[in-house]
């Protein structure tokens, strides 16, 4: 698969809370920043926080607003999250999300929250 079909295969299994295929997809060595600014470092600890992350809500999900691969390796997503909370909660931001490539894994991921609504 290309660097766009990768990243885009990734939020794909991120709406579906895939999380055995997504770890398929990070190595050791992959790291993520999330849109709180936290660190995170491996496919372990990735997949921890994201089954952390997916597990406060009853319904989830990322519509892509665009995407495009802006250098080779490295895909820019423009998104919209909408989520509902155990409590019942809604929550709805957007945001950016960039996803570097390389050897066929992500090795980065990095995500930056614009505007945040919750209700």
């Amino acid at each position: 698969m290309s660097p766009l079909e990768i990243a885009e295969y990734y939020f794909k299994l991120s709406n579906d809370s895939n999380f055995e295929e997504i770890t398929k997809l990070f190595s050791e060595s992959s790291t993520f920043r999330s849109g709180k600014g936290e660190l995170f470092l491996g496919a372990k600890d990735i997949m921890n926080m994201q089954r952390i992350h997916h597990g406060m809500y009853t319904k989830l999900g990322w519509l892509v607003e665009s995407v495009s691969e802006i250098k080779p390796g490295i895909v820019h997503f423009v998104f919209d999250f909408k989520g509902e909370t155990l409590s019942g909660e809604k929550v709805v931001y957007s945001g950016l999300e960039d996803v570097i490539i390389h050897n066929g894994k992500i090795q980065h991921i990095q995500v930056q929250i614009r505007d945040s609504l919750h209700s």
